[in-house]
């Protein structure tokens, strides 16, 4: 009688504790980590200057370890996309093509993630207007310039599964103050300055 108590109470005690193991095994949470190797990250945006512009860009970034960014930013920016056509003078076409790298670092939350980048590019800009005026023969003019495009980039990614909100503001140091301290360069400042919201692939 003895023996039989002493197994009964064996056997309960070990599906006690079997079961208390499968329970702590299937709820133990999965741990997700925001660090990603190589990410590409489409986006569109405006300048801040008048908000009539609008970017279709591109960054590509690089961790090759922690707290190490690099990264490649390209940009083709319709500028004046809603002043077509003013007092005679129709606008052909204006845009910009820009290309910058950068390096920087990047700091980690349980879901997101910021970078800080330094970038360093140029600027390709070209456009044409045409003067229509039934008085005077048509006539058209063109420019085209390139320039030097630098400054700092802050970058947000919020999720950690392999497609991701990403956020970008770039704010140009050029040309105040590395042309110049003048404080009126700062108007050039403010026309390239942007903001960009998309959506990231993790690739790696």
């Amino acid at each position: 009688m003895n023996h039989s108590k002493n197994l009964l109470i064996l056997l309960s005690f070990l599906s006690c504790s079997v079961g208390f193991a499968q329970k702590d095994s299937s709820v133990r949470p999965v741990i997700h980590s925001p660090v990603r190797i190589l990410t590409v990250e489409p986006g569109v945006g405006i300048h801040t200057n008048f908000g009539t512009d609008l970017l279709l860009a591109t960054l590509v970034q690089w961790n090759p370890g922690k707290r190490l960014s690099f990264g490649a930013h390209t940009s083709f920016n319709i500028n004046n996309i809603t002043q077509r056509k003013f007092n005679h003078v129709i606008t052909d076409y204006n845009y910009s093509i820009n290309q910058k790298f950068g390096v920087g670092t990047t700091f980690y939350s349980k879901k997101s993630s910021h970078t800080f980048m330094a970038m360093v590019g140029a600027k390709y800009t070209a456009y044409q207007e045409t003067l229509a005026n039934p008085d005077f023969n048509k006539v058209s003019t063109s420019i085209s310039s390139l320039s030097p495009d630098y400054g700092l980039m802050y970058g947000l990614k919020k999720g950690w599964n392999r497609y991701f909100l990403s956020f970008r503001m770039y704010i140009p140091l050029f040309p105040w103050p590395t042309h110049g301290s003048n404080i009126n360069y700062l108007d050039g400042n403010m026309n390239n300055l942007a903001l960009e919201l998309g959506l990231g692939i993790k690739l790696k």
